[in-house]
């Protein structure tokens, strides 16, 4: 019986959540907060940490209602157990007497055997073979008709809830006669006691779950901290940082350490691999560099004195010119971010004009890229930013050179310079193909290309070496870009007071 209140209260208790929950969902619903409840749904359920905690929450809040319903079960069945035990030794004393008695029996002496036996709690009566019923005289109250029938119905042990009180029924004696001896115990208080005892066990088990999940709680997140931070750690490792980053944990479990042995294995081959691959680098374009530089030189003087050359044989020797000269821009480029990761790159911060900087380079955009290079001025007379002259005329070619290389043949570019009190900004805009939203970061990396870049234009370095030279000389540089539209490319310089330039 207790252990169908138990499960009783357990229904309605999951009812009420549920029913708490639709009404949470509904309102969700209505407020826009479905997106945070998948949220906690998916770091429930999508991590390492939220499904370990709640497979062992599960599996606790069962063993804990598993050994609460059995155990409560056990002790109610034991506690009715003794009542019938009782109510059985009580009628075998009367056995021998009833048996000796003739049939049919005295009224009269049936009614004293059974008053010996009964008392205030436990009312015994006599079933004769046709059916009929002697009771113990007054003061004893004979049970309900209600009762009665209840009883003869299932004459095994049962109980009955009778006027707000509970029985214990059972045909405790059979004689050999046919008549039965019955019994009715009142076991009220035993239940109240009984669901007194219920609710402190309920109590006791709500205290024990919440402080063994509290526990469970806290030694899932110790068990998995180490691996969280080897993610943390993973994210932040860097080919800048490989050779710095380092993985130790004081205390772990045996195969997390393991674990974090072979990580940072894994980094030491990386940065010696790394370190390799930098060397080679820079030895090879070092080593390409001047043969290059001589082969350029001897097709500039073939062109400028061979009068005698064939117009395929110019066009030849031009078109050798320009991939001589495009592989000379791939080296400097490759020599640049390899000096960059060894920390040996040459990059100065001193005031620049850059009004007569940005003339210049219009000029040489204009003359190399053979299309209309507009250039937007301020009214201001003297614009001085704190950069390298060399390496910022080599920034916005690299860029000039980019927006020609994506915009249609007759689609300007313009060089703009604007002032703010806080900053000098050039920018360089075009009307090209744009670059899409996800990937406006990720062309500043190495080797990387928009995904609507057509193919074979470009190494994927150029932006990578923008990047590295303004921010070696103390600035940013941002996109804004809209696909079909174009792009603008904004470099951010620190400006020079005149009177610190002076």
């Amino acid at each position: 019986m207790a252990a169908g209140r138990l499960a009783l209260i357990l229904i309605r208790f999951c009812r009420l959540r549920l029913k708490a929950r639709a009404d949470n969902s509904a309102w969700a619903v209505d407020h826009g907060e479905m997106t945070s409840q998948r949220h906690w749904r998916d770091r429930l359920l999508g991590t390492l940490q939220g499904q370990l905690q709640l497979a062992t929450y599960v599996t606790v809040f069962l063993g804990f209602t598993g050994a609460s319903c059995a155990g409560l079960w056990v002790s109610e069945r034991n506690l009715f157990r003794q009542h019938s035990m009782a109510v059985v030794q009580s009628a075998a004393g009367i056995a021998q007497a009833l048996e000796r008695l003739p049939d049919p029996p005295s009224r009269l002496r049936v009614q004293q055997q059974l008053e010996s036996i009964s008392d205030k709690r436990t009312i015994f009566w006599f079933q004769q073979n046709d059916g009929s019923l002697i009771f113990p005289r007054s003061p004893l109250q004979p049970p309900s008709a209600y009762l009665l029938e209840r009883a003869q119905a299932q004459p095994s042990q049962q109980v009955i809830t009778d006027a707000q009180r509970r029985y214990l029924t059972k045909e405790v004696l059979r004689l050999p006669s046919g008549a039965s001896v019955w019994a009715a115990c009142d076991v009220s208080v035993s239940s109240l006691a009984f669901s007194s005892y219920i609710s402190w066990m309920i109590l006791i088990w709500s205290v024990c779950l919440v402080l063994t999940l509290l526990v469970v709680t806290v030694l899932v997140r110790r068990i998995v901290r180490p691996l969280r931070q080897l993610s943390e750690l993973t994210e932040t490792v860097t080919a800048d940082t490989l050779q710095n980053s380092h993985v130790q944990f004081s205390a772990a479990p045996e195969e997390i350490s393991r674990l974090a042995e072979n990580y940072e294995e894994l980094l030491q081959r990386l940065s010696l691999s790394w370190s390799h691959q930098r060397q080679f680098v820079s030895a090879v374009s070092h080593e390409l560099r001047t043969p290059l530089t001589i082969v350029g030189g001897y097709i500039k003087r073939t062109l400028r004195t061979g009068d005698t050359l064939e117009a395929s044989q110019r066009k030849g020797l031009q078109t050798a010119e320009q991939e001589t000269l495009r592989m000379r821009h791939l080296l400097d480029d490759l020599l640049d971010l390899s000096r960059g990761d060894s920390g040996r790159l040459s990059v100065s911060q001193q005031p620049v004009a850059l009004l007569p900087l940005l003339e210049q380079v219009q000029e040489l955009a204009q003359s190399t890229q053979q299309r209309s290079i507009v250039l937007l001025l301020p009214d201001s007379a003297e614009l001085i930013a704190n950069a390298d002259p060399d390496r910022l005329q080599q920034v916005l070619l690299n860029l000039i050179e980019n927006a020609c290389k994506y915009s249609g043949p007759q689609a300007p570019v313009e060089l703009a310079l604007l002032s703010s009190p806080d900053e000098l900004t050039i920018e360089v805009r075009d009307q090209g193909i744009g670059v899409p939203p996800e990937d406006q970061e990720r062309i500043f990396e190495r080797f990387q290309r928009a995904t609507n870049a057509p193919a074979g234009e470009g190494s994927g370095l150029g932006l990578s070496v923008v990047r590295l030279l303004v921010e070696g000389m103390g600035g940013q540089v941002s996109l804004r870009s809209q696909l079909g539209r174009g792009s603008v490319f904004s470099l951010h310089l620190r400006p020079v007071e005149r009177a610190d330039h002076t």
